[in-house]
């Protein structure tokens, strides 16, 4: 069983796995800044939940470093006392900021265990940024979450590293995000990609996240060409078992 709480309307989440609770790239603050802000700047349109209202959690985990996942404003407000799991590039800018907490470094194409929980994390196959990760996010029995904010292509060896693990749940973008190739191309791939990752890992259920119409200024967002799917038609067709989450009450998947 997965209990999940929108932390805000973007990708942060508190989940309740295995009966542990975490919360994934909390951005709860402001606004968030990619490199400066006169290349992007963005912020939520509805409230994100308080600090103060986050539900009992264990520890932190971040998937990507850029700051709409991995963001230091609202990371510095949280408990000193939790511990911080990430990934390669999200630990490096992790260091910087928080000598005086407790970091933990999920390998890249590797499981890492931490309470109970395996992490897998599967990186693309790219060298240059913009880098978007996966996690696979399971129990002691295979049986979890496949977490992709910015979608994701699965090699042949990574679909044979999670042939075993039965996916309950596949978090992932339905918006299909676009800029010049020089900035990086497809940031988000949009439905496309949702349908092939579905008919690859074989998911109980499908949420979408990182699908928030935000306000933004910037170069960035000057560009961008956007298409947002249409939330009320995927849910009719229902050919991903999709479940609809649009607010912050907290939803069981079983």
């Amino acid at each position: 069983m997965i209990k999940l709480k929108r932390l805000n309307l973007d990708s942060s989440w508190h989940i309740n796995f295995e009966k542990i609770n975490f919360i994934i790239d909390p951005w709860l603050l402001g606004s968030e800044i990619d490199g400066f802000k006169w290349l992007n700047e963005q912020w939520h349109i509805k409230e994100p939940v308080k600090i103060k209202s986050i539900p009992s959690f264990e520890f932190i985990l971040i998937s990507q470093n850029y700051e709409d996942h991995c963001h230091i404003n609202t990371l510095q407000e949280l408990p000193k006392k939790k511990t911080l799991l990430a990934t390669k590039k999200a630990f490096d800018k992790l260091s910087k900021y928080f000598s005086d907490r407790k970091l933990v470094l999920l390998k890249e194409n590797k499981i890492s265990k931490y309470q109970n929980i395996n992490f897998l994390v599967l990186k693309p196959n790219k060298k240059i940024d913009p880098i978007y990760y996966a996690l696979v996010i399971f129990n002691t029995k295979n049986e979890g979450l496949f977490y992709a904010p910015h979608g994701f292509e699965l090699s042949i060896n990574q679909l044979k590293l999670i042939k075993k693990i039965k996916i309950k749940l596949l978090i992932t973008t339905f918006t299909e995000f676009e800029l010049p190739n020089i900035m990086g191309g497809k940031v988000n791939p949009g439905m496309d990609n949702v349908y092939k990752l579905y008919n690859q890992i074989k998911p109980k259920h499908t949420i979408n996240t990182h699908d928030e119409k935000k306000k933004a200024k910037g170069l960035v967002s000057s560009l961008a060409k956007i298409k947002y799917a249409d939330i009320n038609m995927i849910e009719k067709d229902n050919s991903i078992n999709f479940i609809k989450i649009d607010n912050y009450k907290e939803k069981t998947i079983s």
